[in-house]
């Protein structure tokens, strides 16, 4: 079994088998700094990021295959002011993702933390890609503003598995991550009812995983507290930032545009300039390519 420590940024399958639980545990601390420093998000933003981050990882962690090219996406769309928030993981653990609005904080105007406020009401989509001719999506209504509360609603209502998630991402004043890690606990039918009872006793009075990460407690030993018994690790997954964007693609997302806005772009623009909404990265298009793209266009059309 590996040593693992809080910097690390990784996935982690647990089981405990005596009383049938799957256990799945996230530490995304650098991860999360490194893509909210990518697009300059206000708390609000880096929190609800933060949560959406460690659900996915756990969804993933939960359902597909780990080192594989499967892929899983968390997708908010929500009417309140942070607009969106996406995340993509692959079974490589190479992690993407962005806010709709990342200084969501200049709307607010609120000094106290409200993500439920930043949320607003909408529906959480939920999309597997397992090398199938399509990727499976699943819907479920954002009701509670809560994303641990909403994601383990999603689970019970659309997966049919009792769950217990618990989500933690918090940064100081200057927006620096301070911790950041998610649990996911699963029953199955021969989990003892005592034992669900236990956990959600705890969950709902004294055990605050953000308090115990902020003490050093390992991410182990909260679950082996949370639970009451020791568990095993069964494989961990280094996760990583990694943009899938390219030229190429990019390319063909112009397609898409309509004709008399590429006209505009080579008429009046003489280029373009198409930023990925995950990375950040530039990708400029001359005239000729813009040109190209047109008649690729019209072609189809």
């Amino acid at each position: 079994m590996a040593i693992v420590t809080m910097e690390e940024n990784l996935s982690i399958r647990y089981i405990c088998e005596e009383y049938d639980l799957r256990i799945y545990g996230t530490l995304t601390k650098n991860l999360l700094q490194e893509i909210i420093s990518i697009h300059n998000t206000t708390p609000h933003a880096t929190i609800a990021f933060g949560r959406t981050l460690n659900a996915a990882v756990l969804l993933a962690a939960s359902s597909i295959k780990p080192h594989s090219t499967d892929s899983l996406s968390i997708h908010l769309s929500c009417s309140g002011p942070i607009k969106e928030i996406l995340v993509q993981i692959d079974g490589k653990g190479n992690v993407r993702g962005f806010v709709g609005n990342p200084t969501v904080d200049v709307e607010l105007q609120s000094d106290t933390l409200n993500i439920s406020k930043a949320l607003g009401a909408g529906v959480i989509t939920v999309t597997r890609d397992l090398g199938l001719k399509e990727p499976y999506r699943s819907v479920s209504p954002i009701i509670y503003g809560d994303i641990a509360k909403d994601i383990a609603y999603y689970l019970l209502e659309s997966e049919q598995i009792p769950s217990a998630i618990i989500l933690t991402a918090n940064c100081d004043r200057n927006g620096a991550i301070t911790r950041s890690a998610g649990i996911l606990i699963q029953t199955f039918p021969n989990t003892p009812t005592p034992v669900i009872e236990s956990i959600e006793n705890k969950l709902h009075t004294d055990f605050s995983l953000d308090k115990k990460i902020e003490a050093g407690v390992s991410l182990k030993d909260c679950i082996e507290e949370l639970i009451g018994k020791e568990i095993k690790e069964l494989g961990l997954l280094k996760l990583q930032h990694k943009c899938r964007c390219n030229k190429e693609l990019l390319s063909s997302i112009l397609e898409s545009v309509q004709t008399e806005e590429l006209a505009d772009m080579i008429n009046k623009d003489h280029g373009a300039l198409v930023t990925c909404v995950f990375c950040k990265k530039e990708y400029h298009f001359t005239e000729e390519e813009l040109q190209k793209i047109l008649l690729k266009k019209e072609k189809i059309h």
